[in-house]
């Protein structure tokens, strides 16, 4: 919407444009009202009534947008929307005679026409004034180096009190402010300049040497790490190695046992058959010397059967034994005159006979 401001008589005035109403018809003193008409509207003053003209600070027609010159926005016609403004804060010192150029930008809105009509001629002049107000106070307590670091604080509305203070005091509210930067003479700018490629370059080789030591690092990491896996594995296969020798240790001394028992046990089964062959083998003895015994027996019964029917035939015995061995190992005499001695002249016989046998 488009207020308009009018005025009555000799004076008055109003947002955009209005009407005023002149003296009293009596011829009495002239009195001046000012109203204030909001549009849209279609507004036409009467005779006796005219438009206020407002002439504040503005841009030049031929000049930058960052350039504020006197008188040169003039309008009948108050906007009250929201709206901004650039403005750069020039030949601000720093407190070590430093001179730069502080370029701000201006957000701000209409809240009361009456108190802005009231209490001042030009609001953009007064945001000027107190913005660079502002700002030079800002950098007077600063160095260049700290103003470089602190560059922020421009941007908040805290640093600019005298600015709030005063938009307010002429019905205006200051919604946020811009900082676009800065610069600086010129040959400071190109020492700056000059300080920021430095600045840049080392900062550059500080990150290229980061990065190849962050490389050399992960190279390093990477090798320990291989190293260590390295290390475990020739554990692991150690280990292995080891049981494995373990395990062919214990399965060979567990194969010598079974070796060794079956030995054992084949040498148990050899033993028992030796014994049962020698118990064999003497059984046969025994029944061989038996059956030699029974056949010595047989033999010298029918010797001694054979004696004795010689005997009855009236042989002697004698020769016929000397004849059988004509050179004998030893000489018995066997003395037959007692009779009642038959059975042990018998038997001395049979020993004789044996003998020679």
């Amino acid at each position: 919407p488009l207020p308009f401001g009018a005025g009555g008589g000799g004076g008055g005035g109003g947002g955009g444009g209005g009407d005023g109403g002149g003296g009293d018809r009596g011829g009495g003193a002239r009195s001046v009202d000012r109203r204030v008409v909001r549009g849209p509207a279609r507004f036409i003053p009467t005779a006796d009534e005219w438009c206020h003209e407002f002439s504040w600070s503005g841009v030049p027609k031929d000049g930058s947008k960052t350039t504020v010159q006197p008188n040169a926005n003039k309008f009948k016609k108050l906007s009250v929307i929201p709206t901004s403004m650039y403005h750069n804060v020039s030949e601000v010192r720093t407190n070590d005679d430093t001179l730069i150029t502080v370029k701000l930008m201006l957000f701000f809105q209409l809240d009361s026409i009456e108190k802005m009509l009231a209490c001042t001629n030009d609001p953009i002049a007064d945001f000027v004034n107190a913005a660079s107000a502002d700002v030079i106070a800002f950098c007077s307590g600063l160095n260049y180096e700290n103003f470089l670091t602190l560059t922020g604080e421009l941007n908040k509305l805290e640093t600019f009190s005298q600015l709030t203070t005063r938009a307010h005091m002429i019905g205006y509210t200051i919604s946020k402010v811009v900082f676009r930067g800065f610069q600086a003479g010129e040959k400071l700018q190109a020492m700056h300049d000059e300080a920021i490629q430095e600045r840049t370059r080392l900062r550059l080789l500080e990150e290229t040497q980061e990065q190849q030591q962050r490389a050399e690092d992960m190279k390093l990491e990477g090798e320990r790490r291989r190293a260590k896996m390295q290390a475990e594995l020739e554990m692991e296969q150690h280990r292995l190695k080891t049981e494995l020798s373990l395990t062919a240790q214990q399965a060979s001394i567990k194969e010598q046992k079974l070796i060794q028992a079956a030995k054992n046990e084949l040498e148990a089964l050899q033993h028992e058959a030796d014994l049962k062959q020698q118990k064999a083998a003497a059984a046969v003895n025994m029944e061989i010397k038996e059956h030699e015994l029974a056949l010595e027996q047989r033999r010298n019964e029918e010797q001694l059967r054979m004696m004795r029917e010689m005997k009855q035939v009236g042989v002697d015995l004698t020769k016929v034994l000397v004849s059988q061995h004509e050179q004998p190992d030893k000489i018995l005499k066997i003395d037959t005159s007692d009779s009642h001695r038959t059975d042990t002249q018998n038997k001395g016989l049979l020993g004789a006979l044996q003998l020679n046998l």
